[in-house]
């Protein structure tokens, strides 16, 4: 549990560290539709009794021409213990508030939360909330590589669970609009 702790700190410490490295750097993300899969690593809390698995996941979001966006999204993770699988779905709505672009490397950090619920084996739907945060690398105006880190509280049963994904997020949209003076 001690490795873990480290892990989240040094984790989210690198993400404030790189965020207010990059605030000098600006850009108004794409508006319009996102859509996301993902794939990761869905870490249950051990008095959960659920297990440790792959996660996958699919987003689909909407990009304002601010750096706010809105996303619903769908994990699902097959995580066993002690021979026994257990079904571990969420269902989520999320709001990700891009920070500056760092746009020497085409990475934007951004911070992400929200809110939803967890269902494991169909036994119950116990609302959550999420809080993370992650990057994006631009591989064009279209197609970003996406890393994200949630930690997931279950309010009703009280567990604290993280997961740490990859994704590819594709952007339906207008292309950003440059004036000129």
């Amino acid at each position: 549990m001690i490795t873990s702790f480290k892990k989240r700190t040094l984790f989210s410490g690198a993400l404030i560290a790189s965020s207010l490295a990059t605030m000098a750097y600006a850009e108004t993300p794409k508006q319009g539709i996102t859509f996301t899969p993902s794939i990761g690593y869905y870490n249950t809390d051990g008095n959960r009794q659920a297990g440790n698995d792959t996660s996958y996941s699919i987003g689909v979001g909407y990009q304002t021409n601010s750096p706010l966006a809105l996303e619903a999204v769908y994990l699902h993770s097959d995580a066993s213990r002690n021979g026994r699988d257990n079904d571990l779905d969420q269902y989520r709505v999320d709001g990700l508030y891009s920070l500056p672009a760092f746009d020497t490397v085409n990475l934007t950090p951004y911070l992400a939360a929200g809110v939803g619920i967890t269902d494991v084996d169909g036994d119950s739907n116990n609302l959550l909330v999420n809080a993370g945060g992650g990057v994006k690398y631009a591989i064009n105006s279209d197609v970003d590589l996406r890393a994200d880190f949630r930690l997931v509280k279950d309010i009703e049963d009280n567990h604290l669970d993280n997961v740490t994904s990859i994704g590819v997020q594709y952007s339906f949209g207008m292309p950003n609009q440059q004036t000129t003076n």
